[in-house]
């Protein structure tokens, strides 16, 4: 005969206690920025991201008590320190950008890698396709719709992965360690 299950294997998980979460979030989230903004360390920015998220989960749990973080509530705050991750990385981002587009060096590299590509390519009709596309991204709204684009890559991946980490965060570290 299976055991009586008690009252806390039924244990219902408390909302996310922001004030709480926050704190956490944002060093990790930080830190992930960092990590992924250092050109040899970068290589590894998916597990920055994955790692800020499980922290920021172990970090929260560490604030809330005995209480018990589930994988919806380690989603939540490993997301919010992918949203402070991202706010640090696109100021930098567009900083960068902004500094390569003044000094011309950007539109320079991208004309060199399309004229790489249009190399390899014998189709007249696709070489030409890319010098629109190289005259296009050389003009304002060019460079603000890579750059958009850019930025909402960067915001999907950051938010995905440490959300990711953050549930993974609350399967591990998430639940009371009850002494039977």
């Amino acid at each position: 005969m299976p055991p009586a299950l008690s009252q806390r294997d039924f244990a219902v998980a408390a909302p996310v206690r922001w004030p709480l979460a926050w704190k956490g979030a944002l060093l990790c989230g930080l830190g992930a920025a960092v990590l992924s903004s250092i050109p040899i360390v970068s290589s590894g920015c998916c597990l920055w991201m994955l790692g800020a998220g499980a922290l920021s989960v172990s970090l929260y749990r560490r604030q809330i008590g005995g209480a018990q973080v589930t994988p919806g509530i380690g989603m939540r705050v490993g997301a919010l320190a992918g949203v402070f991750g991202f706010v640090l990385n696109a100021f930098v981002a567009v900083g960068s950008f902004m500094a390569l587009r003044s000094s011309g060096n950007f539109s320079k590299a991208m004309q060199e890698q399309m004229q790489k590509q249009m190399a390899t390519t014998p189709d007249p009709k696709v070489q030409e396709m890319m010098r629109q596309m190289i005259e296009w991204m050389n003009t304002s709204q060019g460079a603000v719709v890579i750059m958009a684009l850019f930025l909402a890559i960067l915001a999907a991946v950051f938010v995905v992965f440490t959300a990711a980490g953050g549930a993974l965060g609350a399967s591990m570290f998430g639940r009371s360690r009850d002494l039977r």
